[in-house]
């Protein structure tokens, strides 16, 4: 005789890049084993693919995981998560103080972090006229840019540049709309490269302000005294 089938509660979570409310359940315990493994390994991308396959079975509505902005897939694991496994986690922070060492347990409300300066309309004017219209980078966009801070300026520009491209949804001026899809690389290239320093930070600091979770918390060290202060931003700061 089968064993009878334990049936899940369902929630609403919007994804915010899109607007839509889609309808998830639970992670499952086959599930969480999928995610326990892909932290174990420390490999970004097995941690990235892990999330999103636990995605798509937990979503019931038809939305393409594939899609999601960076801070679509982090809002969507942090709810994902508070209802399966709980709404607080326990973190081990490091004193910020001269000297100290000392790690203070510290308990974080997921249900207080929300996700803020969603930007439904995505457009820079580098002009009064001439204007980009950009998507939100998504996490395997993300992905593909290969540099840290201790990489060529040179190298560090290749790279932006790429994720900028990447992004394009389209360009328009007073007459036209120019499909992002419907210009090369090239031509894209060009136009960027024909920005002057002014135009082309204000695209930069539109980059700089994509979402992310972020949850600035205070405690105090036991050992020092020390009053600490630290910001928590992305996925892996909640669950380190």
């Amino acid at each position: 005789m089968a064993l009878p089938v334990v049936n899940s509660s369902r929630y609403e979570v919007e994804i915010p890049s899109m607007g839509i409310t889609v309808e998830y359940r639970p992670f499952l315990v086959k599930e969480e084993k999928i995610l326990m493994v892909a932290m174990e390994s420390k490999n970004q991308k097995n941690i990235l693919r892990a999330i999103k396959n636990v995605l798509r079975s937990c979503i019931f509505d038809d939305v393409n995981v594939d899609d999601f902005t960076s801070f679509d897939l982090e809002q969507m694991f942090l709810k994902l998560r508070t209802k399966s496994v709980g709404e607080t986690v326990d973190l081990k922070l490091n004193c910020q103080g001269e000297k100290c060492d000392h790690k203070i347990d510290h308990t974080v409300n997921l249900e207080e972090i929300e996700l803020e300066g969603v930007d439904k309309e995505r457009i820079v004017m580098v002009t009064d006229e001439i204007g980009i219209q950009f998507n939100y980078p998504s996490l395997d966009t993300l992905a593909e840019v290969q540099y840290d801070e201790k990489s060529k300026p040179e190298v560090q520009l290749k790279e932006t540049m790429k994720l900028i491209i990447g992004c394009i949804n389209n360009i328009f001026d007073a007459d036209n709309v120019y499909p992002g899809n419907e210009s090369s690389e090239e031509e894209k290239i060009e136009f960027f490269e024909g920005l002057n320093s002014d135009q082309f930070k204000k695209v930069a600091e539109w980059f700089a302000t994509v979402p992310s979770l972020k949850h600035d918390i205070e405690y105090k060290c036991g050992k020092c005294g020390h009053d600490n202060k630290l910001e928590l931003r992305g996925l892996q700061s909640f669950f380190t």
